[in-house]
């Protein structure tokens, strides 16, 4: 441990740093039942000043020494951008290997270099955190990558527009791009941002080819439910349901299509399924649709789940049709079963 700033700070230079960090992660992969796991933007510490403004120098000095003792030649900001390579690489196949389907995701600062592209500015993420998150994204070290885009969309040296845009281009493996979205930032003041600006950031995530979702800092926001962002939410860009995009890189074969029944209770009139998996691949998600009319409506529901009631829209209607398939563990949807639906009062 070392003292930085008013913090203590686990020294990535130390191989023993690394593997205990990567020990702490697999022990909770192992012990529970997770979906994935998270790295935010701290690789090595932001910069702290003393003070007289003077920048302190991170205290690793005996462990560059001790690499360099060792035949070590890489330049001591290379050593510290290769100490958190290895990290995040070391992260990402032993998550793999203990269980594939648990994705790993990287949250990096929303600019790798300052220039890239070239109308960007801001602060140099590779040169003050050594973070070469631009390397981990072009190699694939991840399953889903969520560049911290923090800026409103009308700020043109820090665009969300064209940021977007390049981390796209740089996703040379085809993983995951899930910009991060400031929601601490909507207020609904002067000082802050009406909830109509993450509305828009959402509509230029949606409208980027390769870009399949967006990820939020923070709950708290939510909670909070300043300038009735969460109720513009749920009126418009998420008014339905839907699934995560499928991470076919870990598993690209579709479940086996389940068996459906249909039902229809006497008395009641009211409409239900059995759903009952089909193949050795456990159902980690069921996704119903339901069609009244020409209007659909979409659920997804646990895969533990065998029978589902079928709801009544109002006015006591009930539905012509449900399609049901089965999604496994990496997302990948099975063939759909069609049925239709007796109806009646």
């Amino acid at each position: 441990m070392k003292k930085y700033g008013s913090m203590l700070w686990m020294d990535p230079g130390e191989p023993a740093v690394r593997d205990q960090t990567v020990r702490v992660v697999l022990d909770v992969v192992q012990r529970y039942d997770i979906d994935g796991v998270h790295i935010d933007d701290y690789f090595y510490p932001y910069k702290e000043k003393d003070r007289r403004g003077r920048t302190i120098e991170f205290p690793d000095a005996s462990s560059f020494r001790k690499y360099l003792r060792s035949g070590g030649r890489l330049p001591k900001d290379d050593w510290r951008r290769a100490n958190v390579d290895s990290l995040i690489y070391q992260v990402y196949v032993r998550i793999k290997a203990a269980k594939p389907w648990v994705k790993f995701g990287i949250s990096p600062f929303g600019v790798w270099r300052p220039g890239n592209p070239p109308e960007i500015g801001g602060f140099d993420s590779y040169a003050e955190l050594y973070g070469d998150s631009r390397k981990w994204i072009l190699l694939g070290w991840a399953d889903y990558f969520t560049p911290q885009l923090y800026w409103p969309t009308f700020r043109p040296d820090l665009s969300y527009a064209v940021l977007l845009q390049w981390w796209v281009e740089q996703n040379a493996k085809g993983r995951h791009v899930w910009p991060g979205n400031y929601l601490d930032k909507v207020t609904g003041t002067p000082t802050g941002w009406p909830a109509q600006e993450l509305l828009d950031q959402i509509a230029l995530t949606r409208a980027q080819r390769g870009a399949t979702g967006n990820v939020y800092f923070s709950m708290r926001s939510f909670m909070f439910g300043r300038d009735s962002l969460p109720e513009k939410l749920v009126a418009g860009p998420y008014a339905n349901r839907t699934l995560v995009p499928a991470s076919t890189w870990l598993d690209s074969v579709p479940p086996l299509t389940p068996i459906v029944r249909a039902g229809r209770d006497p008395v009641t009139g009211v409409s239900s399924v059995s759903l009952q998996p089909q193949g050795t691949e456990a159902t980690w998600l069921w996704l119903i649709r339901t069609r009244v009319g020409t209007d659909w409506t979409t659920e997804v529901l646990p895969g533990l789940q065998r029978f589902y009631t079928i709801p009544r829209i109002a006015g006591g209607v009930a539905a012509d049709e449900v399609v049901v398939s089965a999604v496994d563990r990496s997302g990948n949807e099975s063939a759909p079963v069609i049925m239709g639906l007796v109806t009646g009062p």
